[in-house]
């Protein structure tokens, strides 16, 4: 309210003194100079004033009006200048205020957006000294420890510790005009660590807008979670090793049985008590090979490399893998290339006439679907859907199963849609933010 007093004086103040030039003008004879300072007033009171402004012009030059006509009287020039005077006083006082307005509204507007976002934001201006904070808003001072007005002022400096960061940041922002995501570490007033993602953007004047989100408990959640997982792999893994142990002394006391008995019955059933150890002792086998499921974080994986990598470690006499994925890349669990590893195997395991296995890729609407076709004898219709159960499959395989469990961590799921008889053709789904071309 204080501001608005003060501006009402000035206001007061400019109105007066023009219309005392104004009348002064008026009495020795300038008439065409002096009218031009009713602008001032005019101009003012629209900016500062948007909601009145065109009526406060409509009353000052109605005032201007009634002084200048006694003085026109018999001029006909004077009197077409006057109108004229009025007619841009009160276009002037409605094109500002309407100018006025609509910057007061974006300017509210965006002080919204900055004063109650759920990121903290701050706007960086150049120092001599190094960057300092011009503003912030109550998230930014409360994620840092601290108030809005005790931040104003700071150094960057004192909550980004570290140059070769502020130097790759800085560097960024000038290469790129903007840094989006960017995870690093501040430290609060305490000099408490606070892991948080910046993202930030060139203003004018040299000046940097930037946005926190602290992120300090999904990380430490994350490394609970990572931590959790070692010790259920290592769990695992002890676990398995007690149970190969165990299935190869039980093995080893089959074979001395069937040396011992001749009884062909007898016989016969250590026969089946064996392959049953076997089954699991390649089932332990197999859960050894993806003991890292959802270990380590998902990521962007070239997918023209994963399969050049998975290729050039099997062996596929008379087979011909060609993949035409380039410049695709897949967010998936770093286990992806057992994914094609299994499909390709798959294929010449139970294909029987496979001579070559293509991998293509087609964008669609929902995402983009990548295919895995071969030309052997195909996957009946009544099995295409059980082979991706756990335990379907000869000798009660996993693969498939491990295939569609790798695939669903990052969202993509997997079908077959060949033709029996014609080949198998299986496609994986990637959804829309689960892709790109680049």
């Amino acid at each position: 309210m204080a501001g608005d007093d003060a501006r009402l004086l000035l206001l007061a103040a400019s109105v007066i003194i023009v219309f005392a030039a104004n009348a002064v003008g008026l009495l020795t004879g300038i008439t065409t100079v002096l009218p031009h300072l009713m602008y001032l007033p005019i101009v003012l009171a629209a900016y500062w004033f948007p909601r009145h402004g065109i009526v406060f012009s409509l009353v000052l030059s109605s005032g201007y009006l009634v002084m200048t006509l006694p003085f026109a009287r018999g001029g006909t020039e004077l009197l077409v200048a006057v109108f004229s005077r009025v007619a841009v006083f009160v276009a002037i006082g409605a094109v500002v205020s309407l100018l006025s307005r609509r910057l007061r509204e974006q300017e509210e507007r965006y002080r919204g957006i900055f004063d109650h976002s759920e990121a903290g934001t701050f706007i960086i201006a150049p120092d001599e000294a190094g960057p300092r904070i011009e503003e912030v808003n109550y998230v930014g001072a409360t994620l840092l420890g601290s108030t809005i007005r005790d931040m104003i002022g700071e150094p960057v400096t004192r909550f980004l510790d570290d140059p070769e960061t502020r130097d790759e940041f800085k560097a960024r922002i000038d290469r790129d005009e903007a840094v989006y995501g960017y995870e690093t570490t501040l430290r609060n007033v305490n000099g408490a660590a606070v892991q948080v993602l910046i993202s930030g953007g060139r203003l004018p004047g040299g000046r940097v807008v930037l946005t926190i989100i602290d992120i300090t408990a999904r990380k430490n959640a994350e490394d609970a979670l990572r931590e959790a997982n070692t010790r259920l792999n290592m769990l695992g893994r002890l676990t398995r090793n007690d149970l190969m142990a165990a299935v190869s002394g039980l093995l080893a006391r089959i074979t001395e049985g069937k040396q011992q008995f001749d009884d062909p019955a007898v016989r016969r059933y250590l026969d089946s008590l064996s392959e049953d150890a076997r089954l699991v002792q390649r089932r332990a086998e197999i859960t050894r090979d993806y003991q890292d499921l959802g270990l380590q974080p998902p990521g962007w994986q070239p997918l023209q490399r994963v399969i050049q990598d998975v290729t050039s470690r099997l062996l596929l006499p008379g087979i011909s893998v060609r993949s035409w994925v380039e410049r695709l890349e897949v967010f998936a669990d770093p286990m992806l290339d057992q994914v094609f590893s299994n499909l390709i195997e798959n294929a010449v395991r139970h294909g029987k006439t496979v001579s070559k296995i293509v991998i293509t890729y087609q964008i669609r609407d929902d995402g983009l679907s990548i295919y895995v076709e071969d030309d052997g004898v195909g996957i009946p219709e009544t099995e295409k859907e059980k082979i991706f159960a756990y335990g379907i499959g000869a000798g009660g395989g996993l693969g498939l199963f491990l295939v569609r469990e790798i695939l669903s961590i990052t969202g993509m799921t997997i079908r077959e849609t060949g033709t029996p008889g014609e080949g198998a053709t299986f496609v994986i789904h990637v959804p829309p933010e689960g892709y790109r071309i680049v």
